[in-house]
């Protein structure tokens, strides 16, 4: 009855584990979503599921974590999890105690691995195969393939309250396209969810951190080197060490720790809106480095002049300025 029990919750997760599939009678086989199996080879899966006497059992042989298949369930789904403790309970079994200590079977000490919060709920793209749905989206977008191990896939919006309870009334179970926000210690401060199907909210954004301001991509940024900063965070997925402040809240500036002279203020590409030129005007004034898109560029943001065929990060080089030269560009712009 365990063994039934066991292999009926692992068809219940199995969507969720990536490059999923069953070998055999007794055995399945998965990408390790414990250490995220081979980073060169996508297709990769080195993570098994197999039966030992009355009871399942996981062993990955990239990371050679052993452990039993409630061990392996609880930290991924603590809520399934519990269901699971119940049934096994109900039939006869020892409840929360039911499955072995791995410790007891395997002679070796089970490696530990930085805790990140994402993997009870989202999979990252890269582990995911070419015509998943968030794979093709990305792609109809034109973002780089080697940019697909910073986003992860939500398969239903709601399941963000695992790891953020306080949004416990979000009910759109929608699959999205999740964005982190990292600290530079790779703490997870919050997320922003893009739909990928129309939705009529494009984005739903989370904070992990109440009190964190929220700037994407502060773990990958080398602060030796230029710093674009620009507003969505997809658009920084296009330029070389860049960072996004999620909208027009360039303020979130004055709280970095940044060298003023190695960032470049990147806004969307609106001259005929009065808020982004306020933006726009007032870095100038303080003497910020500004990015003053020519005239012969239409598109309003960097996603749409990837598409088009624009040379972006070589535009924004060539339309850097500052001081009296920036006023006058300025001007220029103002007038496109």
């Amino acid at each position: 009855m365990s063994y039934f029990i066991d292999t009926k919750y692992l068809s219940i997760i199995g969507h969720r584990l990536p490059l999923f599939s069953k070998k055999s009678q007794d055995l399945w086989n998965c990408r390790c979503i414990i250490c995220g199996d081979s980073q060169k080879k996508k297709n990769k899966a080195r993570g098994y599921f197999y039966r030992n006497k009355n009871d399942l059992f996981y062993k990955c042989h990239n990371c050679q974590v052993s452990q039993h298949f409630g061990t392996f369930l609880q930290n991924l789904d603590a809520h399934t999890y519990q269901q699971y403790v119940m049934e096994r309970y109900a039939s006869g079994m020892n409840g929360p105690k039911a499955h072995k200590n791995p410790e007891q079977l395997y002679n070796h000490e089970e490696p530990v691995f930085k805790k990140d919060p994402l993997k009870d709920v989202a999979f990252r793209l890269d582990t995911l195969e070419e015509d998943h749905e968030a794979i093709l989206y990305c792609t109809n977008r034109n973002i780089p393939k080697e940019k697909f191990s910073e986003l992860f896939f939500i398969p239903s919006v709601k399941d963000i309250i695992k790891i953020a309870p306080k949004y416990w009334a979000i009910k759109t179970n929608e699959p999205r396209l999740l964005l982190p926000f990292y600290d530079e210690e790779e703490n997870l401060l919050g997320v922003a969810m893009r739909g990928m199907r129309n939705e009529h909210l494009r984005y739903i954004n989370i904070k992990i951190d109440e009190n964190a301001t929220l700037i994407f991509g502060l773990n990958k940024v080398d602060k030796k080197k230029t710093i674009p900063i620009v507003e969505g965070p997809i658009d920084s997925l296009f330029l070389s060490n860049s960072l996004a402040v999620a909208g027009t809240g360039f303020n979130k500036l004055e709280t970095l720790s940044l060298p003023k002279d190695k960032i470049v203020v990147v806004v969307d590409n609106q001259p005929r809106n009065t808020q982004v030129c306020d933006l726009v005007d007032k870095y100038i004034n303080l003497n910020y480095n500004v990015c003053i898109w020519p005239c012969n560029i239409l598109e309003k943001d960097i996603n749409d002049m990837v598409s088009a065929g624009h040379d972006v990060e070589n535009i924004i080089a060539k339309n850097t300025y500052n001081g009296l030269m920036a006023q006058l560009k300025f001007i220029e712009w103002r007038n496109c």
